[in-house]
């Protein structure tokens, strides 16, 4: 997760903005008077689910709360951000800790080369073969950047070493490790090397697995200023694009698992590699999908451990924020996403990677049909228990009271009390003192609000928006058909700002040298997607594609906050309805017209 992400995750918009203006809710959103204009009549709406806000009225713009902050503090990106990271406790990286970092990825992609070609010597040849054995064609083996660390105490070292790095970039980058009294070693030697990326595609840290009787069996980078393991979903950079064509993320443990599903066309897979889903890999995944499915081996699922992590898991996707900062000195904000996490027993004994090869129907069939996480613990928990005894029924209520305690929609909240309390015949006022006992009750019923449905109908911001921008920013031959965007249709702040730079710099030089340093991995990751060969036609139809894909969501925001505030409008004010009616029919018109050929927008 990059700095900006971090930011925008934790920054609330509803609480930021509600500190400029006073809101009023309106259906899912809220609305006020502009703060940017004089109105009598409010038509500035704010979508909490989009973490979005929108003026209807003279201002005619709109974005995410960082954009609001630069607008309502006369302020620009850097500044806004700084601001925002202040009051949401998250540490920016100076311009010397980004350079440093902009190394340990320069090292990280020098290794990974190194690895691949030891992989395809005559070293790797009994690496090659367990790829084989274990069904992994040459292209997927490619794809994934997997490689082979040479046998040897300093082999890579020496390499790294001969190209000008110092030592003490190697050993910071966790490719070596030991000290000057007890020498540098390689951290990896004889392992089959999986490439590790982080959300903008680049070499983070690596996963080593032993090919022989070597222990660990698996051995991954430790912590680095680049690596987390904990902020990293493994596979995530190439299944992006899948997970938001299939509406959800299919989560599982290991990196074979991922790499044979992707290979088996199941491209909308990634792994936490071995940890819980933390805060920080549902913020990754948050502007993708909202419906995560965890791959789980119905033998662990009684396990206190596997309990232990799916209930971070649960409670990951109920992500509450204490944090200093703000007007007030401590603010607090609680925010429910709208999503939900689904479990897939594999059969026992057989995980993700050796059934997709074997069963990829059955792979399939059991993704699509999984469980509810609640519904799977109801339903796993209780034959583990002893329910004939006091102690067996304390016992089940202890294994499943946290994830009581963290569902966020009042219904089922109520529902699987009242299921709980039949299993372990209690009743229903009883049983919920005992769930909160040792746990402070959140004030007005926070932890069991309904979770907000989400907006129907409007595309996901993210990927539109960073398509667009990679075909403008890496064709120049298409500059001429973009000058005509306009920022409104950009709604995320880091991808609008590389916009307004891209329409005032002529080169990519340039646009680098303007761009806030907080940007450059923005930047980066733009420069550097993939995508198909595209001849010269081939990539304009895609641009206006895209384009018209933006002003379909722009206009369908504009209609959503238009039907939802005819719910709330004053039906004795003719003028103001006559206003809504002709607004709608504009809007109608334009979306007719985007594919007609007649919009004007």
């Amino acid at each position: 997760m990059t700095a900006v992400q971090d930011v925008k995750s934790r920054a609330d918009i509803v609480e930021v903005v509600s500190e400029h203006v006073t809101l009023q809710k309106a259906g899912r959103n809220y609305k006020a008077n502009c703060p940017f204009h004089a109105e009598r009549t409010p038509s500035f709406i704010v979508f909490p689910e989009r973490q979005t806000w929108r003026c209807f009225g003279a201002c005619a713009t709109g974005g995410d709360v960082i954009t609001f902050v630069m607008k309502v503090e006369n302020q620009d990106f850097a500044q806004a951000l700084a601001a925002l990271a202040q009051r949401t406790g998250v540490q920016l990286p100076s311009r010397e800790q980004r350079s440093r970092y902009d190394g340990l990825y320069r090292l990280n992609d020098e290794a990974s080369e190194y690895f691949r070609r030891v992989l395809e010597s005559q070293e790797g040849a009994n690496a090659r073969e367990y790829l084989r054995r274990r069904g992994l064609d040459n292209e997927t083996a490619h794809r994934f950047g997997l490689g082979l660390s040479p046998g040897g105490r300093e082999v890579l070292l020496r390499h790294l070493l001969g190209r000008g790095h110092a030592e003490e970039q190697v050993l910071a980058a966790g490719l070596a490790t030991g000290s000057g009294a007890g020498g540098v070693r390689d951290m990896f030697q004889r392992r089959l090397m999986f490439p590790i990326l982080d959300s903008s595609g680049r070499v983070a840290g690596f996963g080593g697995r032993a090919l022989d009787d070597g222990t660990p069996k698996y051995l991954n980078t430790p912590r680095t200023p680049v690596f987390d393991k904990g902020g990293i979903l493994y596979g995530l950079s190439m299944a992006r694009e899948s997970i938001a064509g299939a509406g959800s993320a299919v989560i599982v443990e290991g990196y074979m698992d991922v790499i044979a599903a992707h290979q088996h066309g199941f491209s909308n897979v990634v792994a936490s590699m071995g940890t819980a889903l933390t805060e920080q890999q549902v913020g990754l995944l948050r502007n993708v999908t909202s419906n995560y499915v965890l791959a789980l081996d119905p033998d662990n699922a009684g396990r206190e451990a596997t309990l232990r992590s799916l209930e971070s898991s649960w409670r990951a996707l109920q992500i509450d924020y204490v944090r200093a900062g703000g007007r007030s000195g401590i603010v607090f904000s609680q925010r429910h996403l709208n999503a939900s996490l689904n479990v897939a027993p594999l059969p026992t004994g057989r995980d993700p990677d050796e059934l997709i090869r074997s069963a990829p129907g059955e792979w399939e069939r059991l993704v699509a049909e999984a469980q509810p996480l609640m519904d799977f613990l109801m339903d796993a928990l209780p034959p583990r228990f002893d329910l004939g005894s006091d102690d067996g029924r304390r016992q089940l209520l202890d294994a499943i009271a946290p994830f009581v305690r963290s569902e966020g929609n009042p219904f089922t909240y109520r529902r699987y009390l009242r299921r709980l309390a039949e299993t372990v015949a209690l009743s229903e006022p009883e049983l919920e003192r005992y769930v909160w006992r040792s746990q402070r009750q959140p004030a007005a019923g926070a932890g069991r609000r309904a979770a907000s449905a989400g907006s129907a109908g409007v595309p996901a911001p993210v990927s539109l928006e960073e398509h667009c921008l990679s075909l403008l920013l890496r064709h120049p031959e298409l500059r001429e058909r973009g000058v005509d965007i306009l920022p409104d249709y950009f709604e995320q702040s880091e991808n609008r700002d590389v916009f307004t730079k891209w329409l005032a710099c002529d080169t990519i030089e340039e646009i680098g040298r303007s761009v806030p340093v907080d940007l450059a991995d923005h930047l980066h990751t733009l420069l550097n997607t993939d995508e198909p060969p595209l001849n010269i036609k081939e990539r304009e139809r895609s641009l206006h594609s895209v384009v018209n894909r933006l002003k379909e969501r722009y206009y369908k925001v504009q209609e959503l906050a238009l039907l939802e505030g005819l719910e709330d409008a004053d039906w004795t004010d003719i003028a103001g309805l006559e206003q809504s009616q002709d607004r709608a029919r504009e809007i109608n018109q334009q979306l007719k017209g985007l594919y007609s050929g007649t919009d004007s927008g």
